[in-house]
């Protein structure tokens, strides 16, 4: 579409010039439309320049084997008062993961315990837990997140051929972890997801900075983060704000190629507004990290403040969100990406030479 556009606009260009006899207002207006075609082309051309080349992949030919298991409605649906039936089920269905929902999740102990059952059953049966699980059911019934998370690993396949692409489970924690990663399986924690306004999260008085991520949309964008995170975690030992800076910074241009579709504030956890801000505060918040010497620090409070999660970053405003470190960051890493087309993601993700990619993005908020 956007090349028979350009093709019109240069038609019409090479036209314009060479109308005789038109009246002078005729030729006014002649020239404003030019102007206005002029106007369309450089949007375009900027719209082509700002793209990244990498999100250019086509997964209609790439196949994954990857599968998806509802293994909370397996398990809150065996009958209460014959468990050591239905385990034997569970564990062939299941087999490692669902000894590790049991050491580690839900920290019952291995089913080769004599009283394996009644801690189950306790734990099946707590009444705040079997109302999480029915509440999970209703929010979760009509919500659909597989399709987008296939679509991001069809695009890790692409990128990646060798990399094993693990199966999606689900599960019900206790309000403990969001999600359970190995590299056969990842489990997401569905009442970790209930939606803002969950009458748990507010019973548990979770922070409204987490609360405002705890819905299903939140998902997908959140698997494959923590799949990138595993997969490329941060080798440096005490890194410097900068080294943390870039690492988060690529982890985020890297989801950004996974998940192109995906709205921003999904990817970032920050609502419009706060996104806003820091491309209007870019410039500012660069400079105090540079007067204040802080690029080079391996202090690790200095590193969390501009990295870690938080109400706000405070040292800035009370109106910018957390994790504005990570922001720059990624700025950076797709100003050095511009400049640097002949880069592949791989190469991105395998350098830890975090200020050399610095001094390489000719990067100037």
């Amino acid at each position: 579409m956007i090349y028979a556009l350009l093709k019109k606009i240069i038609i019409c260009s090479i036209m314009i010039p060479f109308q005789n006899k038109v009246s002078t207002v005729n030729s006014l207006r002649n020239l404003r439309h030019i102007k206005k075609i002029s106007i369309v082309f450089m949007m375009l051309v900027l719209f082509g320049a700002c793209k990244n080349k990498h999100q250019e992949i086509d997964i209609s030919n790439i196949q994954i084997d990857q599968k998806f298991y509802r293994f909370d409605q397996d398990l809150f649906t065996i009958p209460q008062d014959s468990i050591w039936d239905y385990v034997p089920v569970l564990e062939e269905k299941y087999g490692n993961y669902f000894d590790a929902y049991n050491n580690l999740v839900i920290r019952i102990g291995g089913t080769n315990q004599i009283n394996y059952d009644e801690k189950l059953l306790h734990f099946l049966s707590d009444p705040y837990i079997e109302d999480s699980y029915k509440s999970a059911q209703q929010v979760f019934r009509e919500v659909n997140f597989e399709k987008e998370i296939s679509e991001a690993f069809k695009r890790i396949k692409y990128i990646y051929p060798n990399k094993e692409i693990p199966d999606i489970y689900t599960h019900i924690s206790g309000f403990n972890q969001s999600l359970i990663i190995d590299s056969a399986y990842m489990s997401i924690s569905l009442d970790k997801y209930l939606g803002v306004d969950s009458k748990f999260y507010k019973m548990l008085r979770t922070p409204l900075y987490l609360t405002q991520n705890m819905h299903p949309k939140k998902i997908p964008s959140d698997v494959i983060t923590a799949y990138l995170l595993t997969e490329f975690p941060n080798t440096i030992e005490n890194p410097t704000l900068l080294d943390e800076m870039v690492y988060y910074g690529k982890i985020q241009y890297v989801l950004d190629v996974l998940m192109p579709e995906t709205n921003d504030t999904l990817k970032w956890g920050i609502s419009e507004q706060k996104l806003d801000w820091c491309s209007n505060n870019e410039q500012k918040m660069w400079l105090y990290l540079i007067e204040h010497k802080l690029l080079f620090t391996t202090n690790v409070s200095d590193v969390k403040r501009f990295i870690d999660e938080g109400p706000f970053t405070s040292v800035f405003s009370k109106e910018a969100p957390a994790k504005t470190g990570r922001w720059i960051g990624y700025q950076i890493v797709q100003s050095y990406m511009r400049h640097n087309s002949n880069i592949s993601l791989p190469e991105l993700m395998e350098s830890y030479k975090h200020q050399a990619i610095l001094n390489n993005s000719k990067y100037k908020p």
